[in-house]
């Protein structure tokens, strides 16, 4: 069954959940869909409590240094990369991500014509984007792919895009050639740069578990932080780690193990595998009378039954 797109208008199988042409969720989400505050990592919760006392900063960031980086990164995309389409297997690996994850609308995805291994998300709370690199598709398998994405995805589960964004511009401030984006920055307090800083390192950990969920097994996302160690590790001088934006490769493998073997993945868990199970259900119309219901409804309102 086939379902058109509220945004763009293109039609797309049901099952699918998003739309293939411009990556809108054309599936409602449910209180069976994950949110965010049932994996996001505590301190990461916590971090951005505070940051969000700064909120009064937002629409200057917003405005001048947020857009302002967005333009000027998808103006080197188009240059130097190509858009991958939600209809191909990187596309469908974005999909089922989103699905696991419940996230509102897919990134956009482009490949980036690079041999240094990189992934990274950018963008603002309603449209974001999606970055692989080609020399990281070169050394992993297709799950330690799917782990990438589902970290990646994570990020904008969790909201961290924008403050992501100023954190990354605050560490590579000395090569900012922009005066008034540096002037910008230079409001910013020493204080608010070291919890930008820290509360990036606790964020990380919170895409790291949505690396695990998407996985279901331990072992490809640490498999992956371990390629990374080796090809670009992380120094272990805590001297350093304030001024750092990613935790040590083992702190983040020490943390996914004990995440794993808790009894919040165990909930987790369950709630992906319910949401995956009941995806047959989320249509529009009844599989035995035929009869039209709310796609989000379990039970057909005119013969009672369950779709499950």
């Amino acid at each position: 069954m086939q379902v058109a797109c509220p945004s763009c208008g293109a039609f797309t199988a049901i099952e699918k959940a998003f739309c293939i042409r411009c990556g809108e969720r054309i599936v409602p989400l449910t209180r069976y869909d994950l949110g965010a505050a049932d994996f996001i990592y505590p301190p990461d919760r916590d971090a951005m409590e505070s940051l969000r006392g700064f909120e009064a900063l937002s629409p200057i960031l917003d405005e001048l240094v947020v857009k302002r980086y967005i333009r000027s990164a998808l103006s080197r995309l188009e240059k130097s990369s190509r858009h991958i389409d939600f209809s191909s297997m990187l596309g469908s690996m974005v999909r089922e991500c989103g699905i696991m994850l419940g996230l509102q609308r897919l990134p956009k995805i482009y490949l980036l014509e690079e041999d240094l291994p990189t992934a990274f998300t950018f963008g603002t709370r309603s449209r974001q984007f999606l970055v692989l690199s080609s020399g990281l598709l070169e050394i992993l398998d297709d799950d330690e792919v799917k782990a990438v994405i589902g970290h990646e995805c994570g990020h904008i589960k969790c909201h961290h895009i924008k403050y992501h964004t100023l954190a990354e511009m605050l560490v590579m401030g000395a090569e900012l050639s922009l005066e008034l984006v540096g002037g910008i920055l230079n409001m910013v307090s020493p204080l608010l740069r070291l919890m930008l800083l820290s509360w990036h390192r606790e964020s990380e950990i919170s895409a790291d578990r949505a690396a695990l969920i998407v996985s279901g097994d331990p072992a490809k996302p640490v498999s992956l932080l371990k390629k990374l160690a080796r090809i670009a590790p992380i120094s272990e001088d805590r001297a350093v780690e304030p001024l750092s934006t990613h935790p040590t490769h083992e702190e983040r493998i020490n943390r996914l193990i004990e995440y794993y073997r808790s009894q919040e993945y165990a909930a987790v868990r369950r709630k992906v595998e319910w949401r995956l199970e009941i995806s047959k259900a989320l249509t529009p119309s009844c599989r035995f009378c035929g009869g039209a219901k709310p796609i989000v409804s379990l039970f057909c309102p005119r013969c009672g039954k369950s779709q499950i």
